[in-house]
């Protein structure tokens, strides 16, 4: 047998040996995921995939191919679209091999070196672009590697966005990257040296050729032979790697981004509405997700998805002042288990050869008791979307989170007993503090003026300009109630002409909502998307104060046939200040900072209205916190954490403080009556402790600020300026002068 023989048969035998055992392999493993998509996962309740994929194509190529959300970050946004831009351009390589590997070194891309304008070929621009992506690339992956070893766990602890990951896989991934463009230009230098080259472009792999000149011929062919089936095993290696690792996302990260709910923007505002029909309930209905294979098709497509960045965790509240939540690892732990109980799901094993997989909790019912996700990870989340808005793959971590609680709260009514006050609040009194209904009018009773109050019914919403929305803390919570007195004076002031629903109003049901107690938000919102029909407010607009009232109208009641216009104070505030019916004249010398609500500012983009409000005082001198906008950071009462104890890890609340501290702003203004309870209450320990005096910061709602615009200063009206209460009697300025708590 000819030299050449040995060497065609070793091309073709052995790459082919290569091509089908990873092959196989991999046709297996796409098997099993296809799978656990098609057959373990639920179907969606409400998603039409064929309407989600028209829907969100134009999105899913912007958010893919152009890297949108990950390009946030500028270094490893670059570094990301160039690895990301080399690969597809490098699959031309594979093409080159696999026809090389059965036709010989002289093959090339049909027609490629035929066609062409001006002298140049479209070879000539293949050419050069494998050669400059596969620089890109290498770069890219320096800068990877220089990130991960700046970022190492090891040394960063829990500050790394990398703790918890699989550092080995990411490790592994930059290697078989190097490789595979190494093995390319090995592949490509020997056809220079052998004068098969189809282009002169490719001017990395010209200087390897240079490296091959001069060698015989039989030698180039047998090193080119090696090193093609070399490269073919990387690159078939690598996608079998990629199918059981965080590199799987570039598989499935099409699918997750075109399967995604096409009514939302961004993976925020609204949560998932699966109604539940009491009539049609039986001993075999389940509320939430108590199990894995409970969750629907797309969430297994996040967890599929999640590259284990930790640009989620580096964003969390809840992480970031010690506690045990990580949204990251949340993701990977069900992924985790899904990939392990999947055998199972997918009736290839029995209960026997599945072992503790099938019997450990998904949850477990207190404090570090075996379960995939531990008790205080799933109640830690403040539900700010903080996760959500920095995962570049758009995995919806809150959405998880939520459904699990549900479960939880609906099914075994296991939630932190604190919690369970505000829900009996909420059914048997209509608010989270049990004031009660009857008492919703009374912060009126301090204007001097009389605000209309519709009654269902009566259709006569489309008569006013807006519907003020009150919601539970602006009517019943002290400090609340004169944020809504300052706003409804405003109102008044600019004169809109604007109603309010008094005791018919009740809670919005967002705290039970997010609790998990979805049943009871679902009867509120039914009942008060009747009530709004009944009085008119479909031919009006709602403007409510609080943001998760706001959210909720304008995001969720939707579900429930309640299409309305929902606005946010700050908006129509701003709109009133530039039509002129609004102006501040008082100028307020002091040094402001703005705290964006994460349900007014992440959830729904009001961003700049709230700070259009507060900079038309003059005198103010406005000042950003570093984690500001899309990525502010949470007060910590968002997801019902408002009425449960927080005593693991810092108080969010006081790193929220701490970073406002930092600029010595004399005021923190902020638009929601969340917000300010946990910042005032921040701003009174910083006093109790000793680290602030009292009155040196105070905590005003942008309605509280605006109005001080538009009085005469405090010094002439005999009052003096005092640190933001508690919600409790503290005293707090209000737009009248008046201290809190004596409304």
């Amino acid at each position: 047998m000819g030299s050449e023989t040995m060497l065609m048969l070793f091309r073709i035998v052995v790459g082919t040996a290569v091509i089908a055992f990873f092959g196989a392999w991999a046709v297996r493993r796409i098997g099993f995921l296809w799978g656990l998509v098609t057959k373990a996962a639920r179907p969606h309740p409400v998603r039409d995939i064929r309407t989600a994929f028209k829907a969100n194509l134009r999105m899913a190529l912007t958010n893919i191919f152009g890297n949108r959300k990950l390009l946030r970050w500028t270094v490893p946004g670059i570094a990301h679209f160039w690895v990301m831009w080399a690969f597809f351009v490098l699959q031309t390589t594979v093409l080159e091999a696999i026809g090389e590997l059965y036709v010989g070194p002289t093959f090339q891309l049909p027609l490629l070196g035929s066609i062409g304008l001006f002298g140049i070929t479209l070879y000539d621009v293949l050419g050069f672009f494998q050669d400059t992506f596969g620089l890109l690339s290498l770069t890219g992956i320096a800068i990877f590697a220089a990130i991960r070893i700046a970022q190492d766990p090891r040394s960063k602890g829990r500050s790394s966005r990398f703790a918890g990951s699989n550092l080995n896989q990411g490790w592994w991934v930059l290697s078989a990257e190097v490789l595979v463009v190494w093995t390319l230009w090995v592949a490509h230098g020997i056809r220079f040296a052998e004068g098969h080259a189809p282009t002169e472009a490719a001017f990395v792999s010209r200087q390897f050729g240079e490296v091959f000149a001069g060698m015989d011929t039989l030698t180039l062919e047998w090193i080119g032979a090696v090193n093609l089936v070399l490269h073919m095993a990387i690159v078939l290696g690598f996608l079998v790697f990629t199918l059981h690792s965080k590199h799987l996302h570039i598989l499935t990260i099409a699918f997750q981004e075109l399967t995604r709910d096409p009514t939302k923007d961004k993976a925020l505002g609204g949560l998932e509405t699966d109604l539940i029909d009491m009539e049609a309930m039986d001993e075999d209905t389940i509320l939430g997700v108590g199990q894995v294979e409970h969750f629907t098709f797309d969430r297994y497509l996040d967890f599929m998805t999640c590259t284990e960045c930790g640009r989620c965790q580096t964003q969390c509240p809840a992480w970031n002042t010690g506690k045990p939540l990580s949204p990251k690892m949340l993701i990977m732990d069900l992924r985790d288990h899904m990939y392990a109980k999947g055998p199972f799901m997918l009736g290839k094993v029995d209960e026997a050869e599945a072992g503790d997989v099938i019997s450990i909790p998904l949850v477990g019912d207190e404090p570090r008791a075996p379960a995939v996700i531990d008790y205080d990870v799933l109640w830690s989340c403040t539900t700010c979307g903080a996760c959500v808005e920095e995962c570049p793959v758009d995995i919806q971590h809150v959405d998880t989170i939520v459904d699990m609680r549900r479960y939880k709260a609906m099914m075994e009514s296991s939630f932190p007993q604190e919690a369970g006050v505000m829900l009996r609040n909420v059914e048997n009194a209509g608010d989270p503090w049990g004031v009660g209904q009857s008492k919703r009018e009374e912060w009126t009773k301090k204007l001097d003026f009389d605000i209309p109050v519709l009654q269902p019914g009566s259709d006569a919403g489309g008569q006013y300009e807006y519907i003020f929305w009150t919601g539970c803390a602006g009517a019943v919570d002290d400090r609340s109630v004169k944020i809504t007195q300052a706003t409804a004076q405003l109102l008044h002031d600019a004169g809109v002409n604007f109603a309010i629903l008094g005791n018919n109003e009740t809670c919005t049901g967002d705290p039970a909502r997010r609790l998990g107690m979805e049943y009871l938000f679902q009867m509120l919102a039914q009942m008060n998307v009747e009530l709004l029909k009944s009085v008119g407010a479909d031919k009006t607009k709602i403007v409510a104060w609080c943001p998760h009232c706001f959210n909720t109208i304008k995001n969720e009641y939707p579900d429930f046939d309640g299409h309305f216009e929902v606005l946010h104070h700050s908006e129509v505030l701003s709109k009133l200040i530039d039509e002129g019916r609004l102006v501040a004249t008082n100028a307020i010398e002091k040094r402001v900072t703005y705290h964006d609500p994460c349900y007014l500012g992440r959830h729904n983009e009001v961003y700049s209205t709230p700070r259009q409000v507060v900079n038309a005082v003059p005198g103010l001198q406005p000042t950003e916190m570093t984690r500001c906008r899309s990525n502010g950071f949470c007060c910590g009462a968002g997801g019902a954490r408002m009425w449960m104890e927080e005593t693991i890890g810092k108080r969010v609340n006081m790193e929220r403080v701490d970073e406002a501290l930092e600029l010595d702003p004399q005021l923190i203004s902020t638009a929601c009556p969340y917000c300010t309870t946990m910042l005032t209450d921040g701003i009174a320990q910083k006093v109790q402790e000793g680290s602030l005096e009292d009155g040196q910061v105070e905590v005003l709602d942008i309605s509280e600020v605006l109005q001080r615009g538009r009085m005469l200063p405090l010094a002439a009206q005999g009052v003096a300026g005092t640190a933001g209460g508690n919600g409790n009697g503290s005293s707090v300025p209000s737009p009248s002068g008046e201290p809190a708590g004596q409304a």
